[in-house]
């Protein structure tokens, strides 16, 4: 087990609520191998509440990978979904709810919220500071 997954699990119960929907309820559980070993970290959801341990049990949603490439995720280096199109990580159970999960992850290093550019663009239109695009010049017939 890494510190970045311990990290991890410890701030999704942190801020579980700030990360995932108010209406979002199950369990996932991450079988995470590493080398001869196999990390299990059990999550429980409930209503924005979040609940983390490292008990082997049931769940709605079971995901297996590499500890490495789980790391990975947590780091924003990887995304969980485009893992699991390549077969990088299997799914067994409630898929939506691994759809809902990503939320947790982390973005890419370096990008930003599409929203955010929107509001530049508005506040600098507030500010008469909009570059314009030239009109395209008349083609020749």
């Amino acid at each position: 087990m890494t510190n970045v997954t311990a990290e991890f699990f410890a701030r999704l119960e942190r801020q579980g609520p700030d990360l995932l929907p108010d209406k979002a309820r199950g369990s996932i559980r991450f079988d995470l191998a590493d080398q001869d070993r196999t990390h299990h970290w059990f999550v429980s959801i409930n209503r924005g509440n979040v609940l983390v341990s490292r008990e082997y049990r049931e769940a709605d949603c079971v995901v297996g990978t590499e500890q490495a490439l789980f790391d990975r995720f947590v780091l924003g280096e990887a995304q969980v979904i485009a893992a699991y199109n390549r077969s990088d990580v299997t799914v067994q159970g409630n898929f939506p709810l691994l759809l809902m999960f990503r939320r947790a992850f982390p973005s890419p290093p370096g990008t930003r919220d599409p929203r955010e550019r929107v509001r530049e663009r508005l506040a600098a239109r507030a500010r008469g500071q909009v570059r314009t695009v030239p009109a395209e010049p008349e083609r020749r017939r």
